[in-house]
């Protein structure tokens, strides 16, 4: 992840496998991004089973194309505390500096 590189679907699932297991899920659970792949959906079947849980509902935001990439494009991250930032919805960090730590902003890669 810190090299900006994909996590193995193993890790995710079993990531996502611990978490289902938290008692905080037995009322619900919203899974955000996840599946991303015919492989990572296929193994979410099986930890649900596994888990005796079930989907109730499915839901996907369908955004415009160009909306996403203005979005994205507008996003700045500080180098030092992680803190996100967007240029257009916040003109102050077009300065190129962190306004909760003063670290250098970066765009996204």
């Amino acid at each position: 992840m810190d090299k900006g590189e994909l996590v193995p679907d193993e890790v995710v699932i079993g990531l996502v496998r611990e978490r289902l297991q938290q008692p905080d899920t037995e009322a619900g659970f919203i899974l955000d991004g996840f599946p991303r792949t015919v492989v990572q959906a296929e193994a979410l079947d099986g930890v649900l089973a596994e888990l005796g849980k079930k989907l109730d509902a499915v839901i996907t935001v369908d955004v415009d194309k160009d909306a996403l990439i203005t979005r994205l494009t507008a996003r700045r991250t500080c180098t030092q505390c992680g803190a996100i930032f967007n240029v257009i919805s916040q003109p102050e960090s077009a300065s190129g500096r962190c306004s909760a730590c003063g670290g250098a902003l970066m765009a996204a890669r």
